[in-house]
């Protein structure tokens, strides 16, 4: 009998089972992530090599005019090292660590999850996803805010490969904002903003796209010559300041480019 379990729990039947229960479900990045794993054995006595924790997320790659989803690790964290389960038996693994600053934020079809990888010697590897929410950093929340107060309203939040931003992620997530008011209306069609969260301070990608105006404006679309980019660094004591500063800084920028 004690064969044929082995023989079952070495191909799923009966083998052990992972629950990773969060304390919390929503978080933003910098907060500490806490919670357990529950190991609960199966029907025979197993091995278990190690249970890591996977922040993931996804991301587009365009390729032969396709768009493909890929998905990427953003952080990892060692909960356990080796062990063994003994049949019906149940571990608890309490686990923190950090929600690195880039961590991009749950808006638009953004998902973000926590994936339960446990290593069984012999057996089928079990497996848990718990998403989570993840708020705007404040200093992003502030530039976000910042720019919806210049004129533009928030469309759509996305994260696209962006090997050339040279981050430590292979992508960026993108803010598309669209003009909300008549001053930029037939001036731009749109606004992206791209921000990196770091210890001291945020740099914020501004992308101003032109509207097409007559033929130079139709040329300058044809050949993207119509998109700005603009790169700003604000230190702590610039996001501590008010919003209103803020927005007046987005605005000047803008509207230098939207002439």
């Amino acid at each position: 009998m004690s064969f044929f379990k082995k023989m079952a729990a070495s191909v799923g039947i009966g083998s052990a089972t992972v629950d990773t229960v969060l304390d919390y479900s929503q978080y933003r990045p910098g907060d500490t992530i806490t919670g357990t794993v529950y190991v609960r054995g199966g029907n025979v006595e197993q091995t278990i090599d190690d249970i890591d924790l996977y922040v993931m997320s996804r991301y587009i790659m365009e390729k032969d005019d396709k768009k493909i989803y890929q998905t990427s690790p953003i952080a990892s964290h060692r909960v356990v090292n080796g062990f063994i389960i003994f049949p019906k038996e149940v571990k608890e693994f309490p686990f923190a660590f950090p929600l690195p600053l880039d961590t991009p934020v749950t808006l638009g079809s953004v998902a973000i999850w926590i994936k339960t990888d446990i290593d069984i010697k012999n057996g089928v590897d079990a497996g848990d996803n718990d998403r989570i929410q993840v708020l705007p950093h404040p200093w992003m929340e502030k530039v976000l805010k910042a720019v919806q107060q210049v004129g533009f309203t928030l469309r759509e939040a996305d994260c696209e490969y962006a090997p050339f931003f040279r981050r430590r992620l292979p992508f960026v997530q993108e803010f598309e904002f669209s003009p909300s008011n008549r001053d930029y209306r037939g001036k731009l069609d749109e606004v992206e903003v791209v921000c990196h969260v770091e210890e001291n301070g945020i740099e914020v990608a501004l992308e101003i796209d032109r509207k097409a105006r007559g033929v130079l404006g139709w040329l300058e679309e044809t050949y993207s010559m119509d998109e700005r980019l603009v790169r700003i660094y604000l230190n702590k004591t610039e996001l501590n300041q008010d919003v209103n500063v803020l927005t007046q800084k987005f605005r000047a920028i803008i509207n230098q480019h939207a002439r």
